[in-house]
């Protein structure tokens, strides 16, 4: 399975970096079946994948942020965000991706992910079981330094207040706008954690959102908890939402909630 979502991965690439620069890549076309507006780059990205998927007849369904599901009668789905960071690409921001994961029900069904940075062409990977990889080199997550942790924080327009006490306890703090690049920067060992926490559950993370970069952390040897400290899982569903914190080390757990 591996193969053939690098080469959806690929073709999504392709297709984006081969937009004129006149494009208007945040252009908003309609509401998608997320329950949020759908822009002319995501609409570009589904249609390929939905469109290689129905090319290879791969056996799996298709869960995707604009589409919703589609149900093509197998018992695999194929959670997928064609394009994480969409404002960040829509605003010539050099931070989005693809989101590519394949299983069953939900977040704890994942088998096999795959996320590509659409700008620099990154491939992580993972199957379960057998570890993650940033272009072909084993990730793991890295030891908090004596210094505290290093955290990517969610601080869009709905962060919830408490974020803000939080950031005090941070050695260094980022926020980048794109949740499944971030969450593989835990993995690759660059930051020890991520935080995410909104006022309002409909802003909450989606499945889609963090299905592949979830698989790929904890094949490095991190976590993503529920702000109780539970093991993260999500249901493949759309309607499904979620505040997290995903780490490496979990004593960056220790410090954040």
């Amino acid at each position: 399975m591996q193969r053939e979502l690098e080469h959806i991965a690929g073709l999504v690439r392709d297709a984006v970096r081969a937009l004129p620069p006149e494009f208007d890549r945040g252009k908003e076309l309609y509401i998608g079946a997320d329950g949020t507006p759908t822009l002319s780059i995501d609409k570009i990205a589904e249609d390929i994948v939905l469109g290689a998927v129905r090319d290879m007849d791969l056996p799996v369904n298709v869960l995707s942020e604009e589409a919703g599901l589609v149900d093509r009668g197998f018992e695999d789905t194929m959670v997928v965000d064609p394009i994480d960071g969409t404002h960040n690409s829509a605003l010539n921001v050099p931070l989005y991706s693809i989101s590519l994961a394949v299983g069953k029900r939900s977040l704890s069904g994942v088998e096999h992910a795959l996320l590509m940075d659409l700008v620099n062409g990154d491939v992580y990977r993972s199957s379960r079981g057998e570890g993650a990889t940033l272009n072909g080199a084993r990730l793991a997550v890295r030891s908090m330094p004596e210094l505290g942790p290093a955290v990517l924080f969610y601080l869009g327009r709905f962060v919830h207040p408490h974020t803000f006490s939080l950031v005090k306890r941070a050695s260094r703090v980022r926020s980048m706008g794109c949740a499944s690049l971030e969450m593989a920067m835990v993995a690759r060992g660059c930051f020890d954690a991520y935080y995410f926490n909104t006022e309002i559950y409909e802003k909450g993370i989606r499945v889609v959102d963090i299905a592949a970069s979830a698989l790929i952390l904890r094949e490095a040897g991190g976590e993503i908890v529920d702000l109780e400290g539970k093991a993260l899982d999500m249901p493949f569903d759309l309607a499904a939402r979620s505040n997290f914190l995903a780490y490496g080390d979990a004593r960056a757990k220790e410090v954040l909630l």
